[in-house]
Formats: C-alpha cells, sequence, structure tokens
C-alpha cells in the first residue's frame, strides 16, 4: 500500500482526460494539430497489425452466442479492414508530414514579420 502509482488509475484518468470534450479542430494551432496526427498515425499503425484493433467496440454483446458470431464475422472480414488500416496510416504519416511543413512556415513566417517590423517600425 504506500504511495505507490496504480496503474489502472493512471489509466483511467487519461482515458477520462482525453475523452473530455477539448477544442474544436478548427481553433488548433498547427503544432497541435501535428501532435494530434502523430497520435492518430501511431494508433493506425499499431491496428493495422492486431487481429483485434483496441477499442473494437462493436464485437462486445451482453449474449456469448452473439459475442461469438460477431467475433467470427469480423475475423472472417478483418483482413479487408487490415488494408484500410494500412491506407489510413499512410494517409496520416502524409498529413503529419504537411502539419510539419505548416509548422516550419509559420514559424518562418513569425521571424520575416519580426525582421521587417524591426526594418520598418511604421507611422509614429
Amino acid at each position: 500500500m504506500g504511495n505507490e502509482p496504480d496503474p489502472a488509475a493512471d489509466a483511467l484518468v487519461r482515458q477520462l482526460y482525453w475523452e473530455q470534450p477539448g477544442t474544436p479542430p478548427s481553433a488548433l494551432e498547427a503544432a497541435d494539430v501535428r501532435e494530434r496526427l502523430i497520435e492518430f498515425l501511431a494508433k493506425m499503425r499499431t491496428d493495422q497489425n492486431l487481429v483485434i484493433p483496441f477499442g473494437e467496440s462493436t464485437l462486445s454483446s451482453r449474449h456469448r452466442s452473439r459475442r461469438r458470431i460477431k467475433y467470427v464475422i469480423f475475423r472472417m472480414a478483418r483482413p479487408v479492414s487490415w488494408r484500410y488500416d494500412r491506407l489510413i496510416g499512410d494517409l496520416a504519416e502524409l498529413s503529419v508530414g504537411l502539419a510539419e511543413r505548416l509548422v516550419a512556415a509559420e514559424t518562418e513566417i513569425a521571424r520575416l514579420r519580426e525582421r521587417v517590423e524591426a526594418e520598418d517600425p511604421g507611422p509614429s
């Protein structure tokens, strides 16, 4: 018992944090969008290698027989969805690259604006 952290409680806190309604995507900075895309990319790359992706809620049922049927159908169709997991991961990877270029462009624009303002302070 002591002061050791509880991994289950930490996981619950983390999940509750991410389930909160957050900032709408249109209000995010480019760096925040990039971070979200990196997380999404990691999830897709993980899912493309799993037989049953994490958090696959469509397989749940209160009845054991339904759960079993859903599992069998999912397993039969999984090779098709593996391809889409890979394609979505590829698309996310391209999006991360674009977001990184956007962050670099915004940084460069800010630097150039500071330089222009330092050279020409405007009407006084």
